[in-house]
């Protein structure tokens, strides 16, 4: 684990060494990176290709499928209408990728860290948001680290942790570990918010090829290891598709006993 300050001048990358994430953009294609994904899963390394991943796409010049370019429209509509407001204004982005849910928590006033695994995705996101926000990348406190592995020095310290299509990426040996550990990082009072891809059916899940690997609504509860008790969970009305997005919002209580009961009942997301 460790920290990244802004680049130097002198040693900044060009701004054309990072490739454009538009719709239009060409993708990596799967032949290309999933034989990366396979590799490191058969080595035991489960979040191990995330780097060769981002730096295939950064060398081809090209983005990744998940990549779209902008903030995940609930991240936005959550911060413009949050379940529960956080109690403070440190924020933690979970698998930050190339920024793009960064930057909302910047604009609201967000004192923000953001972790990856990747080192290459780290200097995307800082070129990515310096140029998207107009600001300082200095502004974000930068670590390259694997989430199982974050330093006793930030548990607990996050009143808003914010975590989108991270964990299905993660094969399932290292899931309930992974959320655990999200949940860890909440401070006192403090809230999660988790977007996932959701399986409608055991049948569904176990066709699917992954990764991503949707998740059965039964590991959600993994969440609660990490000492957070659910507020909501939020998704369309399921249709004939294997899977749906998911959105949670979790808390940690101040006082309350780890592993509280969940809420009943699935709340609807409009569409």
């Amino acid at each position: 684990m460790r920290w990244l300050r802004r680049p130097r001048s002198d040693r900044r990358p060009r701004s054309e060494r990072f490739p454009a994430i538009t719709a239009a953009s060409p993708v990596v294609p799967g032949s290309v990176w999933r034989p990366l994904v396979a590799e490191h899963l058969d080595a035991g390394r489960p979040s191990g290709w995330w780097e060769p991943v981002y730096a295939t796409a950064v060398a081809q010049g090209r983005r990744l499928p998940w990549q779209e370019g902008t903030a995940h429209p609930w991240v936005v509509g959550w911060l413009e209408d949050p379940v529960h407001a956080p109690p403070g204004s440190r924020a933690l982005v979970v698998g930050c990728g190339v920024g793009d849910d960064i930057m909302p928590l910047l604009e609201r006033g967000y004192d923000v860290t953001a972790i990856d695994v990747s080192e290459t995705a780290i200097a995307w996101s800082q070129h990515r948001v310096g140029a998207r926000t107009g600001r300082e990348v200095a502004a974000v406190r930068w670590l390259v680290a694997d989430l199982l592995e974050v330093s006793a020095a930030e548990v607990g310290s996050f009143d808003l942790v914010v975590e989108v299509h991270t964990v299905p990426w993660l094969p399932g040996v290292v899931r309930d570990a992974a959320m655990a550990a999200i949940g860890g990082l909440v401070a006192p009072g403090g809230v999660a918010l988790a977007i996932t891809e959701g399986a409608t059916s055991d049948a569904a899940r176990g066709a699917l090829e992954g990764p991503p690997w949707a998740q059965a609504p039964s590991e959600l509860t993994a969440y609660r290891a990490g000492g957070l008790v659910r507020l909501a969970v939020e998704h369309p009305s399921p249709g004939d598709g294997p899977t749906l997005e998911v959105r949670m919002t979790w808390q940690r209580p101040r006082g309350a006993p780890d592993g509280a009961s969940l809420d009943e009942g699935l709340p609807l997301l409009g569409q």
